[in-house]
């Protein structure tokens, strides 16, 4: 329960324009991923008021961070439009190890099917993981990178998208939208969806009350921000950056996190 509580940020602010701090995240990962970063963006909702200098502007600050891997955690807008000229502008990042990302709720909303929005990721150099993985050779070991349906409309399944068993050259990274138990445990997990609670008061949030199970019994979050130990695994739910519906953050500041693996 402790996780479903967070210390409130002096922070008030309309969304859109996708401005964010970055939140440095150090990692405990094995000899052969250490000095290896990954950026993770969540939540980025780009509206039509969004403008295209915005998206350059993000896509510029993440460029300057040098991610080695940038993996996206849904919720990319709730127009296609506007998700178009998103991944137009995140196009212009290059990270050596290449872009996955996952889909959120209000991505399959959006889109019909998830063939459009593969190939809108795509053709900006990501891929989009829907209870698939990547595997990627990296300092003699391998690293997977899982992706899980999102869990509002679609059917997670993260069982065999790694080894349940890993060698110690091998590091398992799943991305799910909603911070939900998977059904195999990788050894890192990142999330968003929740916002960080998008309303903060004393470290009380719409999450800490159980507002989305009031709509989905079967969706439980884990936590709603930070990073957590759970069974072993470790679990990272961003605050992301921007919001659906009610475009106002208050005492939950925007934020990309950029992990270091050390």
């Amino acid at each position: 329960m402790k996780a479903l509580f967070s210390s409130p940020d002096l922070y008030i602010a309309r969304c859109g324009r996708l401005d964010c701090a970055v939140v440095e995240r150090p990692v405990p990962a094995p000899p052969f991923l250490k000095g290896l970063k990954a950026l993770l963006a969540c939540d980025l909702h780009a509206l039509p008021r969004t403008t295209d200098a915005d998206m350059r502007s993000l896509a510029e600050k993440i460029a300057g961070l040098k991610p080695d891997l940038l993996l996206l955690g849904g919720d990319y807008a709730d127009r296609r439009e506007d998700a178009v000229r998103l991944f137009s502008a995140l196009a212009a990042v290059k990270p050596r190890l290449g872009g996955y990302g996952v889909a959120g709720n209000n991505d399959a909303e959006a889109w019909d099917g998830m063939d459009g929005l593969r190939g809108v990721m795509a053709k900006a150099g990501f891929g989009l993981l829907v209870n698939e993985s990547a595997r990627i050779a990296v300092g003699g070991g391998t690293l997977y990178i899982g992706g899980v349906d999102e869990h509002k409309h679609g059917a997670p399944r993260s069982k065999g998208l790694y080894p349940d068993r890993p060698a110690p050259d091998t590091y398992r990274v799943l991305l799910s939208h909603y911070p939900c138990l998977p059904d195999s445990m990788p050894d890192l997990m990142l999330s968003g969806h929740t916002h960080g609670g998008q309303f903060n008061a004393l470290g009380l949030t719409p999450f800490s009350i159980g507002f989305e199970r009031l709509f989905r019994r079967d969706i439980r979050s884990l936590a709603v921000s930070g990073v957590h130990d759970i069974g072993g695994m470790k679990l990272l739910v961003s605050k992301g950056v921007g919001a659906s519906r009610l475009q106002l953050r208050a005492g939950v500041r925007p934020e990309i996190d950029l992990i270091r693996f050390v």
